[in-house]
């Protein structure tokens, strides 16, 4: 199973709790998405696709807000490198999004990923589990650069060859997202026959029982794809 998974709440949620630091607060929802990525893991689900970071939250955050969770990424990034959680559950991180677009941003953002390139590279063969950072992404924005790859390449125009050139190319069983009841620009070609779940809570609210009851729901689903 693969699930997609979209994060939303975190400054709803310092406004609830009355949390001041912003970095304490982006701290909290890393913690909650390592909860999370343990109940994918005791749950049987062998990928997740994470929106770690949209196109649309790089250009509409402030320098401050967006430099404070581009060190805390980075942060977390270097200690995912000797995470038990990541090399005990043979996790394969991939990082998928705009990656040459990131590092323009700022030298902080370059270090960025410089250090989730060498996660990724220390972590390639593993195939118990794939996680997919979706970084300096956008569902509209992978679709035109896997159509332009398609033709630099001289290829013809078709989907198993736009398929080939997308950041994520496995597509999401579910999709779920909290706070929210929108998709977000998030994997916009992959979902065409996902099951989505809005969760009507805040992102560090979720608990496992929401992601057990989602999966129950699923699998009581009949999946027709058109047919």
């Amino acid at each position: 199973m693969h699930i997609g998974l979209i994060p939303d709440g975190n400054r709803r949620y310092m406004r609830k709790v009355g949390i001041k630091d912003i970095k304490s607060a982006y701290r909290m929802g890393i913690d909650k998405f390592y909860d999370f990525l343990e109940w994918c893991i005791d749950l049987n689900v062998k990928e997740l696709t994470i929106y770690t970071l949209s196109i649309e939250n790089i250009e509409r955050r402030s320098n401050f807000e967006l430099n404070s969770l581009l060190r805390i990424f980075r942060e977390r990034t270097i200690n995912a490198m000797n995470d038990e959680r990541i090399h005990g559950n043979r996790i394969h991180v991939k990082i998928c999004g705009d990656i040459e677009y990131l590092r323009k941003l700022s030298d902080t953002a370059n270090e960025l990923v410089d250090s989730l390139e060498r996660l990724g590279e220390s972590t390639k063969h593993y195939n118990d589990f794939t996680l997919n950072l979706a970084i300096a992404y956008g569902g509209r924005q992978e679709i035109v650069n896997a159509v332009r790859r398609v033709i630099e390449n001289g290829l013809e125009l078709n989907e198993e060859n736009i398929v080939r050139n997308l950041w994520i190319r496995n597509y999401p069983d579910i999709i779920i997202r909290t706070a929210e009841s929108r998709l977000s620009n998030f994997l916009l070609w992959q979902s065409a026959y996902s099951e989505i779940y809005f969760v009507n809570k805040l992102w560090q609210e979720i608990e496992k029982d929401d992601l057990i009851n989602i999966i129950n729901d699923f699998n009581t689903r009949e999946r027709r794809f058109g047919k």
